[in-house]
């Protein structure tokens, strides 16, 4: 009885399947992560409308949810920076979670917009140095 040792050779008939660039990847993906906190963000903003606990004040949500499409999708960029190379499985709960809460509480309670992009940038700011001086460190060796 023969066992295999490899993965069995793809059929030189079949169609290549397209993936796109690197870059242009993790534009998408940063992209549509922004798309969907948004999208998820305005459909709460209706619902709670509906009577939730935390009822959103008056006005238009537009300018929130412009806000942390902006930051969702820089700090999708800084985690597809960060993440290169690794194999995580839940890095976008990184992102969603965090940014869903800050929707909610923004829609809440109408801060200035500047005052998100100000806090925002802050701490995309500091995330980046953090990846920036950890990616400089270079490969972990382990001895032995």
């Amino acid at each position: 009885m023969e066992t295999r040792t490899s993965a069995p050779l793809p059929d030189p008939d079949a169609p290549a399947r397209w993936s796109p660039p690197a870059p242009l990847a993790a534009l998408g993906r940063a992209g549509g992560i922004a798309a969907l906190v948004t999208a998820i963000g305005y459909a709460t903003h209706r619902w709670a409308a509906t009577g939730m606990p935390l009822t959103p004040l008056p006005g238009s949500p537009w300018p929130y949810l412009t806000a942390w499409a902006v930051l969702t999708f820089l700090a999708g960029l800084l985690l597809q920076w960060a993440t290169a190379g690794v194999d995580y499985d839940g890095r976008w709960q990184l992102i969603v979670l965090p940014v869903y809460a800050g929707i909610r509480l923004s829609l809440a309670h109408h801060p200035d917009p500047a005052l998100l992009y100000g806090y925002g940038a802050a701490a995309l700011a500091a995330g980046a140095a953090g990846v920036a001086l950890w990616r400089r460190r270079g490969p972990r060796r382990t001895g032995s």
